[in-house]
């Protein structure tokens, strides 16, 4: 076992000027979860025969370093599965994605003169982008995203969530830019397996941070309960 050069009392000091209090914290609550996750002794014993060990680990910690991302899932899975549902219900809409066409110009008339040929199809949105968008879409032929529903100028978030897919939207006026936009595709999220495990992960983290916050506040964390599967 390695030997500091200082005492046990030099520790919390070192620790909190370095600003890894945080981290210490978070592997306290962890190590306190591995202990109330009990596993199968085939499990630990296959765990740890393909645990590779890493430079500055102690040997009598490679059961537990081994073990904890199997304890720490199944903690995960126990605690926060039944709030899935609610959440994702609460967080969809800052999930689902937009794909949009996007056209602008400082020239008025060139933007409603390509507003109306591509209305008669005279024109295809993507190639009207690349001839005269004068903005960094024209490289994608004005094709942008898929990206956050509220990413982009307020004035575009705006019409976009109101938009029709396939309709033309403007030409309209941003600053001194002249746009024409259009909603190609709205990417509705589902939940799927994965974003349930994306899920877990996320209310695990808040409620990790949450506890953290409270024990540097000099609080009481939330009492830490397992109920296995």
């Amino acid at each position: 076992m390695m030997e500091l050069p200082f005492g046990a009392e030099h520790c919390f000091p070192l620790l909190r000027r370095a600003l890894q209090m945080r981290a210490v914290l978070k592997a306290w609550i962890e190590a306190s979860i591995s202990d109330l996750v009990a596993l199968e002794s085939d499990l630990e014993h296959e765990l740890l025969s393909s645990f590779v060990p890493v430079p500055g680990l102690d040997s009598a910690d490679y059961l537990y370093v081994a073990t904890l991302p199997e304890r720490l899932r199944r903690f995960k899975h126990s605690s926060f599965i039944l709030q899935v549902d609610e959440y994702f219900s609460r967080t969809k809409a800052s999930r689902d994605r937009l794909i949009y066409s996007l056209l602008r110009s400082s020239s008025s008339s060139r933007v409603s003169e390509l507003c109306l040929a591509i209305r008669e199809g005279e024109i295809d949105f993507a190639t009207a982008a690349i001839r005269w968008s004068e903005g960094p879409e024209s490289a994608s032929g004005g094709r942008v995203g898929p990206i956050h529903p509220d990413s982009g100028h307020p004035e575009i978030v705006s019409r976009l969530a109101q938009a029709v897919p396939g309709v033309l939207i403007g030409p309209f006026l941003i600053g001194d830019t002249h746009v024409l936009l259009r909603l190609d595709k709205r990417i509705n999220i589902r939940l799927d397996e994965t974003l349930q495990s994306t899920l877990i992960e996320e209310l695990y983290n808040h409620w990790l941070e949450r506890q953290i916050d409270r024990l540097l506040a000099g609080e009481t964390m939330e009492p830490i309960e397992y109920l296995p599967s």
